[in-house]
């Protein structure tokens, strides 16, 4: 995307302050006609000049330099992609974002509300239709209403009642209604607080809301793997050999903690396994204080976050920073080639993928997603504008569940949401472990998600450059929350739409 230059904002907030360049020129101790040469790009400039100018201007160094209006231009873009104008001007986008940076911060927070009330939507009727406490609630709102209805049609039809039957009946009916608006309360309460603050029902959600919380990166366990891996590196040997020798010295700890591998492993698995065993018994410090969080509010959670965190730490020596990022985007994210180069398997470059979080050295925004062959998921990450189920089902028609089909390579899909946002899906089916004769191989699919607006970085988005509706399949994030009534893989009727026409669409 084109850049709004330094001169023209430098000439901008000058005339917006009816400052002439003689004036300003005098002031920053340059001539005029060098100053004319900077505001139409003729030259160069930095460093104290510019710094100087900026206070002169009284106006920041960050926005004479454009940093934080690359990032407003980048924003506007996105979304006016997102939103069905994938052709947009990127020079536009810059102008309108340096010109008017207000009026960009609005149409950006227009945007995020749009998305919130969308996915507050989405979560809604997830918790709806999925989350136990909410079935509770509901079943015992419909009890006591039922309960309510039945003794008021009693008094209501039989008149000849004696008094001490009515006063009974009409206690149960008062009492009853205390019930139930006690319990009504509370269904509020639970839906109509934050959803984030909402209490998660399982030791596996509270370390979801965990690693959400935190963008699912750490840098603290980059650093640590990064120290650990600088020291094997400036010993001879491999990194595997290195790792291994560790292990062999640390033999008693690292089995304690962390039991071997067994050996009918993938050697991929293998390989991080071993990793994972070292810094459990290496960093234990580092991965204690990550998980001192007040989110994790049980020793099963906490339990389960110590080896979620160890296999980040794991996968951060395994695959350095820097040096991974560098290759994803020489690469162009083939999560084939990258894994052949640091020897990963599909699940563990997919998920290193969604950790490159770091402020000023990110890559392509992923979510993440895994299900088995029943469609149960787990490790939902999430991206801004697409929310990865975490109480119920995702849609049938996403590729996650479509790779059970396919062995032997990866299935990309252009998946369009209702509202028209066009997300890239990479999915694969992949084995954990090598069964032996007699035993089920455990497998998975797992998924990689991105807006189509960086298909252009990524491999997988070559396919659909001729931008061809053919190539596109409308899908939704769930049925309870998807619009579509045209859909015959429907299971459920809408929860935000009613009517004939939506419940005619569940399938039979």
């Amino acid at each position: 995307m084109a850049d709004y230059t330094t001169g023209k904002r430098i000439r901008d907030r000058r005339l917006a302050q009816e400052m002439t360049q003689a004036e300003l020129a005098k002031r920053a101790g340059i001539s005029a006609a060098y100053l004319n040469l900077i505001e139409h790009d003729k030259r160069q400039i930095g460093g104290s000049l510019l710094g100087k100018i900026a206070d002169l201007l009284r106006t920041d160094l960050a926005d004479l330099t454009g940093s934080v209006r690359q990032r407003l231009a980048s924003d506007v873009l996105e979304i006016a992609r997102a939103l069905g104008t994938p052709d947009v001007d990127g020079i536009r986008a810059a102008q309108f974002a340096d010109r008017h940076p207000e009026w960009a911060r609005i149409f950006i927070r227009l945007h995020r509300a749009y998305r919130d009330a969308d996915e507050t939507a989405i979560a809604l009727s997830d918790r709806l239709s999925q989350d136990p406490t909410v079935r509770e609630l509901s079943h015992t709102v419909l009890s006591r209403v039922t309960a309510i209805r039945s003794f008021a049609e009693i008094l209501q039809q039989h008149g000849d009642i004696g008094h001490s039957d009515r006063e009974r009946f009409t206690t149960i009916i008062t009492d009853q209604s205390d019930e139930l608006a006690e319990s009504a309360r509370e269904m509020i309460t639970l839906l109509g607080g934050s959803l984030g603050d909402a209490r998660p029902t399982s030791p596996a959600e509270e370390v979801d809301d965990f690693f959400i919380h935190h963008g699912n990166h750490f840098p603290s366990l980059e650093d640590a793997a990064g120290e650990l891996r600088a020291r094997f590196e400036r010993q001879p040997g491999t990194l595997g050999s290195q790792i291994a020798e560790r292990l062999a010295a640390l033999s008693e700890t690292a089995n304690r903690h962390e039991p071997a591998p067994p050996a009918h492993m993938p050697e991929t698995t293998v390989r991080f396994a071993q990793a994972r065993r070292l810094v459990v018994a290496d960093l234990p410090d580092v991965l204690k204080s990550v998980i001192d969080d007040d989110r994790l509010t049980t020793d099963a959670a906490r339990e389960r976050a110590l080896r979620a965190v160890a296999s980040y730490a794991a996968a951060a020596l395994l695959f350095p920073y820097e040096r991974f990022l560098e290759t994803a985007e020489q690469a162009r994210y083939d999560i084939d080639r990258i894994g052949a180069i640091f020897a990963g398997s599909f699940e563990q470059v997919a998920h290193r993928l969604v950790t490159l979080r770091r402020p000023g050295a990110e890559g392509v925004p992923f979510a993440f997603l895994r299900s088995d062959a029943a469609g149960n998921l787990s490790k939902p990450l999430s991206i801004s504008g697409l929310r990865m189920p975490r109480y119920g089902g995702s849609c049938p028609l996403w590729a996650v569940h479509a790779a059970f089909a396919v062995t032997d390579r990866p299935i990309v899909q252009l998946a369009v949401m209702p509202e028209g946002e066009r997300y890239l899906f990479i999915a694969r089916n992949v084995k954990k472990r090598m069964a032996a004769y007699g035993e089920p191989p455990v497998t998975f699919s797992v998924m990689l998600a991105c807006d189509v607006a960086y298909s252009d970085r990524i491999v997988y988005g070559d396919g659909f450059t001729a931008a061809r509706t053919s190539l596109e399949t409308p899908v939704g994030h769930n049925c309870r929350s998807c619009r579509r009534v045209d859909c015959g893989q429907r299971a459920y009727a809408p929860v935000m739409l009613a009517g004939a026409d939506a419940q005619g669409t569940v399938a039979g």
